[in-house]
């Protein structure tokens, strides 16, 4: 097997000269041959990969890092047919959770390297880019703004928590301008997400509804009010398993795209990094993504 790894050194609170001594012995086994590219943080992970595969002939082209870094590698594999790995090193994994990938690096790596299967997922595609779990602009989008990388570093998706518990207080409900598959909609809402997974990512939960990462559909949901007692509700109704049920929540599956204006440009989220401002275009990107996983 040859493959390609992108290793974030910094990712979670993993040791990189462990991850590396890791994937040395493998290779030492004669279990497979491998080239290893350390990010940075300044590049951009899609030219990175493509220009890895444009060179060289890949069997895997393996992630090590956060959700980030695994949503970056994905997105240049895109519609090429070449299988991403995923060795889980960073804070929440909500897609290795997503996947089955085992949150131990030497079985991350057996998964790889011994008896699997690749399953075929679908994605979120804007502008040519790829994204795993969900886009979004509002109450969590803000949130991640004001998080910066040595807090997540030291307190975890906690530092989520707390800055979206302080961007409650000053968010205030936007008009919100739907194209959902030609059907049309208009609306104020604190947040809009769209998923292509039950996990959220930047904090260590899920959504609790029955969300399929290759069903050739995405899940649109708005919350309408900003008042503590109706996110407690939603949170209940989500507890019960009925979220699209909750009062002020919204819910439409979307089967081909969605466009989303607001009356005012906002900063929107994709696989918890800040990408753009409304209005944007987000289509069903069927099938997109191969990934492998246990048998």
């Amino acid at each position: 097997m040859r493959a390609f790894v992108v290793l974030n050194p910094v990712a979670g609170q993993h040791d990189p000269d462990v991850t590396r001594a890791s994937l040395s012995k493998a290779e030492d086994e004669g279990r497979w041959q491998y080239e290893l590219y350390e990010t940075t943080g300044k590049e951009d992970l899609q030219k990175v990969v493509r220009e890895a595969l444009r060179k060289n002939a890949y069997d895997v082209v393996v992630a090590g890092g956060g959700d980030g870094t695994v949503s970056g590698v994905a997105d240049g594999l895109g519609d090429t047919g070449v299988p991403l790995g995923v060795l889980p090193l960073g804070t929440v994994n909500a897609f290795a959770t997503e996947m089955g990938i085992p949150d131990s690096l030497e079985a991350a790596i057996e998964v790889i390297l011994g008896e699997h299967q690749v399953k075929t997922i679908d994605a979120i595609q804007s502008g040519g880019r790829y994204y795993l779990l969900h886009c979004s602009f509002g109450l969590m989008s803000a949130s991640i703004a004001d998080v910066k990388r040595s807090e997540k570093d030291k307190y975890g998706w906690f530092a989520y928590l707390a800055s979206g518990i302080r961007k409650l207080i000053g968010i205030e409900p936007v008009w919100v301008t739907f194209d959902i598959d030609g059907q049309k909609e208009k609306f104020k809402a604190i947040e809009v997400i769209l998923v292509n997974s039950d996990q959220l990512g930047v904090v260590d939960e899920h959504l609790g509804v029955n969300i399929k990462i290759d069903d050739g559909v995405l899940d649109l949901y708005t919350i309408r009010s900003k008042t503590m007692w109706d996110l407690i509700r939603i949170l209940v109704f989500r507890t019960i398993g009925k979220l699209k049920k909750a009062p002020h929540m919204g819910y439409w599956p979307v089967q081909k795209s969605v466009r989303i204006a607001t009356d005012s440009p906002k900063k929107y989220q994709a696989d918890g990094d800040i990408i753009g401002e409304t209005p944007v275009t987000l289509e069903v990107a069927k099938g997109a993504i191969k990934v492998v996983t246990k048998k």
